[in-house]
């Protein structure tokens, strides 16, 4: 039996997708796929990457340490600071800071997508307490479209640079992007009795820079490498396909192309997916997000009681390799652990090893086994295809925000840009 911590532990690195760390971490997948005796392929995809970099703010003879946001060019950049604790004032009040360099406290994706139109010269995202700065990034088409330059500062530097509001800043930001080429791992588990319905096993093994991802998302691969030993040793009635995406960081990008290149399959055939992302906080509290139906939910929520673990369970959309499918009416049951040091510590250099354990991974990896169990050998396919009404404005607006364009649906759009 393979033991799922270790391999956490294999995988706790710097893994940017189309990088060096991505490729490192995808042989060590695949090396545990061959030793199973696993068929799998690997589905090499174009997006724009980066390099992690460096970045500085030099403000009222203080040089500040900076993170440059993902997808950002070398910049030198001098302006007036101009600190807003709440970003919202500067999509409310268009152009009232043209020409400065803007400090904030609440950096949201409405306000990136803004930032350029309403003539900032520079954000300086202020991150978390007691967390050292996040790693953010920009969206493929607003990378390639133009943006402004960013950076991320720790809460305490932000506190010291919001008191020189109105003061000339300077930040300097060095960082390589470009055209990369990440991978997506696909494993197929052939049912021993298939019919036509596909069931989806996923998660991404990408991560963002300066973090080893321990629980973001190397809990969730470790948790699809040990549903692959068990279907492996369980050949279950129908096919399962289990796929380690990348990309998902960088805006979803693994699962965007893995369901373009595969529609006609994912139209046909894809049943359910069950995605993992986030896991083996050694305390937290487990959730089940169903991006699907009430009965999809009781569904779910009565196969996980079984279980004896408890999952907080809810309907609603989830932000993560799921959405590409739910754009297609297919449903999803994302199953993760939150609440422990290494996922409060998300994004940053303190998603580590250090407050992970087997027990924490053990919840998501026991309820994802269980539950495509009851799903690939039933007597009747048990999940219907279908998207409760009340998800799917939900759904449009959050593929515009990933993707800065109107999504191709299945249904007629409710929300309209």
């Amino acid at each position: 039996m393979l033991n799922a911590h270790a391999i956490l532990k294999e995988l706790s690195f710097e893994r940017i997708a189309g990088s060096a760390g991505e490729r490192r971490a995808a042989r060590i997948i695949e090396g545990h796929l061959r030793d199973l005796g696993i068929k799998y392929k690997v589905e090499p995809f174009t997006l724009q990457g980066f390099d992690t970099g460096t970045a500085s703010v030099s403000c009222g003879g203080t040089k500040f340490p900076a993170h440059p946001f993902g997808l950002t060019k070398n910049h030198d950049i001098a302006g007036e600071l101009a600190f807003v604790e709440d970003g919202e004032v500067v999509t409310k009040n268009k152009g009232a800071y043209r020409g400065k360099v803007v400090l904030t406290y609440t950096y949201t994706r409405p306000l990136s997508l803004m930032l350029k139109s309403a003539g900032i010269k520079a954000l300086i995202a202020i991150g978390q307490p007691l967390r050292e700065a996040p790693s953010w990034s920009y969206r493929q088409k607003t990378f390639s479209q133009g943006y402004v330059p960013s950076v991320t500062v720790t809460y305490e530097d932000g506190i010291r640079l919001s008191r020189l509001d109105g003061k000339p800043v300077r930040i300097s930001i060095r960082q390589a992007s470009g055209r990369r080429v990440a991978h997506n791992i696909v494993a197929d588990i052939t049912g021993s009795r298939p019919d036509d319905n596909l069931t989806i096993a996923c998660g991404h093994y990408d991560g963002v820079a300066r973090s080893p991802g321990s629980s973001d998302n190397a809990g969730g691969t470790v948790a699809l490498i040990k549903l692959a030993e068990h279907f492996r040793r369980n050949r279950p009635r129908r096919d399962l396909r289990i796929i380690f995406f990348s990309g998902e960081e960088l805006g979803l990008r693994g699962s965007f192309s893995y369901v373009k290149k595969h529609r006609a399959e994912v139209r046909k055939r894809a049943g359910l997916v069950v995605n993992l992302d986030v896991a083996g906080d050694e305390l937290g509290t487990n959730s089940m997000i169903v991006l699907g139906s009430n009965r999809l939910l009781g569904f779910a929520d009565g196969v996980t009681r079984e279980l004896g673990r408890p999952f907080r369970a809810a309907l609603d959309i989830y932000s993560s390799d799921c959405m590409p499918f739910a754009a297609h009416e297919v449903p999803s049951v994302n199953l993760s652990r939150w609440g422990g040091k290494p996922s409060c510590f998300i994004h940053t250099p303190g998603d580590g090893v250090g407050g992970t354990s087997e027990r924490g991974l053990a919840p998501v990896i026991d309820a994802a086994q269980n539950l495509l169990s009851r799903v690939l050998n039933a007597g009747i396919y048990p999940v219907d295809r279908e998207i409760d009404k009340t998800l799917r404005e939900k759904i449009e607006r959050y593929l515009y925000g990933s993707l800065v364009e109107k999504p191709k649906l299945e249904w007629t759009p409710e929300y309209q840009r």
